[in-house]
């Protein structure tokens, strides 16, 4: 089936979310349409689509967002152009699009600085999708890339209770790669109960867990909160502190 670009590019502006997504998807087919072809001069294509594909993964529907980055992801192998405009789409106002850019460039292994506040900022997204997401992405960046567990450090102490939360999760995992332990520590302390939860239980994904953090998580089963002091106990328990 050949797709029509002159076509497909008007509808990804229109109001209706399922000709959005539907000239979204089309958009995505149309690309390997033209690799299949053998298409070796890229850049009239991309100064083409660059705007509304950048336009496209602030899309609210997650669905258009999706096969936008996914074409920005293929157009960047191509075109030089691609990875600058996502740079600045991340940096912009719009957290929303700078996910969708992060996505990106997370899924290319990339690091650049832009993209610590935009993974950050989707830890605390409504949507459970997009914060494991954002935390799935950042642990893998984090075996290649010091900044990525740096940025979920500052997430655990700075971020909204949620990003709390999920940056938690997120430096439990990271502790088979990285010295994850004292940033941990720091918020067993966390005003919020789900947080010093998620905390502990981070902590217990820990390859070695020191004497004296062990000590803190007993003293948890002292916690106001009954649900901590159960989560410490069972924790303390496992690490020798019956």
């Amino acid at each position: 089936m050949a797709y029509d670009l002159e076509r497909i590019l008007p509808a990804l502006n229109q109001g209706d979310a399922a000709a959005r997504l539907s000239a979204a998807y089309a958009l995505e087919q149309a690309l390997k349409e033209q690799l299949e072809a053998g298409r070796i001069d890229w850049a009239p294509l991309v100064a083409q689509l660059l705007p509304v594909l950048v336009q496209g993964i602030g899309d609210q529907h997650k669905g258009v967002q999706v096969h936008s980055a996914n074409c920005l992801e293929f157009l960047a192998y191509q075109s030089e152009a691609v990875i600058p405009a996502l740079r600045v789409a991340m940096a912009g106002p719009d957290a929303w699009r700078a996910w969708g850019a992060a996505l990106v460039t997370a899924r290319m292994g990339y690091w650049f600085p832009e993209m610590g506040p935009a993974l950050s900022g989707a830890m605390s997204a409504p949507d459970r999708d997009v914060r494991w997401a954002a935390a799935g992405f950042t642990l893998q960046l984090g075996r290649n890339h010091q900044e990525a567990v740096t940025m979920v450090e500052q997430t655990l102490e700075t971020g909204s209770p949620l990003a709390r939360k999920m940056a938690a999760y997120c430096l439990g995992a990271m502790g088979q790669y990285a010295g994850v332990e004292s940033a941990l520590a720091a918020r067993l302390g966390d005003p919020d109960r789900d947080v010093r939860r998620a905390v502990i239980l981070a902590i217990d994904k820990l390859p070695a867990v020191s004497e004296p953090v062990k000590d803190q998580i007993a003293a948890l089963r002292q916690d106001p909160d009954e649900f901590i002091r159960r989560t410490a106990s069972a924790v303390a328990a496992k690490l020798g502190r019956p």
